[in-house]
């Protein structure tokens, strides 16, 4: 019994924002985030660390350092989020390249594609149960959700298929409306409603 709930207290999840970019000065994803963060300590997953963290809207920044993030927390779960103006709901992201990001980021930089062979990677998370979940459960949260194929070739792609790289069984990224069409707080519950549901998938299988 004690050895189970010191395994189940080391267990981590890591879930990421971005930083202002654009016309995004206070970006809809990092706020959702923190939110998060403020009710995950009376929430019924509060046995599992938490690890937030706003993500600059840099290539080189997430080339660099979230393979660091990974090997660091060695998380059971990796939820990345970023904010579209085109989305008016939660939209989980299926896929991403890894070539053809032309748009610059806050630095004016686009990656370097040379040596970069074209691939497509995909998550192993099965997205249409994912769903389902969250839209059973809007009611509650203020969510709905729906599956995307394309994540727009910019950093939230990028992110997206760093971490596939890692790990595809339990990478995911969603993008969340701006503050306009959810609050903060109907994201944050949103959020958690997906984390739950991973985390109870896990532990079915």
């Amino acid at each position: 019994m004690h050895e189970n709930r010191v395994h189940k207290e080391e267990k981590k999840i890591l879930i990421t924002g971005f930083g202002p970019f654009n016309n995004h000065i206070v970006n809809a994803s990092s706020e959702a985030v923190k939110e998060l963060a403020k009710l995950w300590p009376k929430s019924e997953l509060r046995n599992i660390q938490l690890i937030t963290k706003q993500i600059p809207v840099s290539y080189e920044y997430v080339s660099t350092e979230i393979s660091k993030l990974w090997k660091e927390h060695n998380p059971i779960i990796v939820i990345h989020v970023g904010v579209s103006h085109k989305v008016n709901c939660l939209t989980i992201e299926h896929v991403a390249h890894s070539t053809g990001y032309k748009q610059m980021d806050i630095h004016n930089k686009c990656p370097d594609e040379i040596c970069i062979p074209p691939q497509v990677l995909k998550t192993s998370i099965d997205v249409n149960s994912l769903c389902d979940s969250i839209n059973k459960n809007s009611t509650e949260s203020g969510c709905t959700a729906c599956i995307s194929h394309d994540a727009g070739r910019y950093l939230c792609e990028y992110i997206f298929y760093q971490s596939l790289n890692i790990g595809m069984q339990k990478t995911l990224f969603v993008h969340v409306p701006d503050l306009n069409v959810y609050s903060t707080t109907q994201t944050s519950k949103g959020l958690y409603d997906i984390i739950y549901f991973l985390v109870k998938t896990l532990n079915d299988n």
